[in-house]
């Protein structure tokens, strides 16, 4: 069950996914177990967002690392996760990757 934060700031994210990136997003669930720790739809939703949003968190600290930017722009952050130059972080890399080009593709749907 998902814990709902009944105080403190609130902010919804509504996207339409559509296509080839919602039969992604519906692999990255089954591939993380959500489907079956859900209860709702909302609950997957929370869930799959509370996991993008930490692997969002951990790609802006290794950009920041690597980079020494502080306050990273958007075009050049998504620019670096797009980019493979370390063979031995590929794993890493891709599923960043993948987290990075969701919301590159969805940013401009969400309300």
């Amino acid at each position: 069950m998902v814990k709902k934060n009944t105080s403190g700031p609130v902010r919804r994210v509504c996207a339409d996914i559509v296509g080839d990136d919602a039969v992604d997003l519906e692999i990255l669930e089954v591939s993380l177990g959500i489907q079956r720790i859900a209860k709702s739809k909302s609950d997957r939703d929370g869930l799959l967002i509370k996991s993008a949003l930490l692997a969002l968190g951990r790609a802006v600290e290794d950009y920041r690392a690597e980079s020494g930017v502080k306050h990273p722009e958007y075009e050049a952050f998504v620019e670096w996760l797009n980019t493979d130059k370390k063979p031995q972080d590929a794993v890493k890399t891709d599923s960043v990757t993948a987290v990075g080009h969701f919301l590159d593709n969805h940013a401009t749907e969400a309300v």
